[in-house]
């Protein structure tokens, strides 16, 4: 039975700070536990699979890859490059003429098998979890991240502002959630640029 949900805006921060404390030990068990036996897919981070997810509709501008996972531009250029090596994304073909630093990226056939991966191993975990569930239980969880979601300002966000487009969640799991994974690794090139040679290592 759910405790009482404190008055108190306190209370209630207290209530909050401790279930986190609760949960989060909870979730990095459970991760570590599939560690071991992990495919690529459920080995991305949160910050790559949500880096896969905004390439997934087609190639975009490194800004605009930015802009979707709402980070700065040196740290998708970052991202890219690592995921880069990995043999995920790759510079997007263009004029001969054009400037090569600014082509866009998009990703690879490996990248989006990747992808699709860490979206089906997602969905797995949360059915498990909500399996558990009454129908309050799953109620609550739905209704409690919908809270989260206006209280963090997504329902402000304009889809052009730089939120990862809804078609590009539901082609892998129509969501993302913290995943285990090495971090993402930080390439060579100034900040808000990305190597023109892309090449996995």
């Amino acid at each position: 039975m759910p405790r009482p949900v404190p008055a108190d805006l306190d209370a209630l921060v207290d209530a909050v700070a401790d279930l986190r404390a609760r949960v989060a030990p909870l979730i990095l068990a459970r991760q570590e536990r599939r560690a071991a036996g992990a495919t690529e897919g459920e080995r991305l981070t949160t910050p790559q699979h949500l880096t896969l997810l905004a390439l997934a509709d087609g190639p975009l501008s490194v800004s605009e890859v930015a802009g979707r996972t709402g980070v700065a531009v040196s740290t998708a250029t970052r991202m890219l490059q690592s995921l880069a090596r990995a043999g995920w994304v790759r510079r997007a073909a263009t004029a001969a003429d054009e400037d090569r630093r600014r082509r866009p990226v998009e990703l690879t056939r490996a990248g989006r098998r990747v992808m699709d991966q860490a979206g089906d191993a997602l969905r797995g975990r949360i059915r498990e979890l909500l399996e558990r569930l009454d129908d309050e239980g799953r109620a609550a969880i739905v209704g409690g991240m919908e809270a989260l979601a206006r209280a963090l300002g997504e329902d402000d966000v304009p889809q052009a502002a730089g939120s990862i487009p809804r078609q590009a969640a539901s082609s892998s799991a129509r969501s993302s959630a913290v995943t285990v994974g090495a971090s993402g690794e930080s390439g060579d090139a100034p900040a808000g640029r990305m190597p023109s040679r892309m090449t996995p290592r």
